[in-house]
């Protein structure tokens, strides 16, 4: 294995504590978080969706703004989708989504199931270490109900 990859593997354990160890926010109190890293949105106390971003306060408020779409929304979309009852692997296009009666209202319903969420936040500046960190904490958090990787 190449050294510089173990030593990236190793540290996400204790990335992880260190993740679950912050307190958990309020949306509206993002105040004083780091710009770099990898956020955790938990519903219940129990976490749901993981993302990553170098403009976190940003990138957290998007998922639930109200101008949002479904490009900045992604998490939201998902959320409006599964209510709909649509299947994840349902070819549609997120165009045919929108215009589908009833999506607008249920996507605006989803952002605000977002906007009551918390979030916890981890501060990492390589970007390497993000990407490797988002997936590891997809994987031990267990939140591959809505964090697929896919691209769109």
């Amino acid at each position: 294995m190449d050294m510089e990859f173990k030593k990236l593997i190793e540290q996400m354990p204790q990335l992880l504590s260190n993740l679950k160890k912050k307190k958990p926010l309020e949306m509206n109190n993002l105040d004083g978080i780091p710009t770099h890293g990898v956020y955790v949105f938990y519903e219940k106390n129990k976490p749901i969706y993981v993302g990553r971003s170098n403009r976190l306060k940003l990138r957290i408020r998007e998922h639930y703004g109200e101008s949002s779409t479904h490009h900045s929304a992604t998490f939201a979309f998902n959320l409006a989708k599964e209510k709909m009852g649509i299947n994840q692997k349902t070819r549609i296009s997120r165009k045919e989504l929108e215009e589908a009666p009833g999506f607008k209202q249920t996507f605006f319903e989803q952002r605000l199931r977002v906007r009551d969420m918390k979030v916890r936040v981890v501060e990492i500046d390589d970007q390497a270490t993000q990407y490797l960190f988002e997936i590891y904490a997809v994987l031990a958090l267990k939140t591959r109900r809505y964090n697929d990787f896919k691209t769109h």
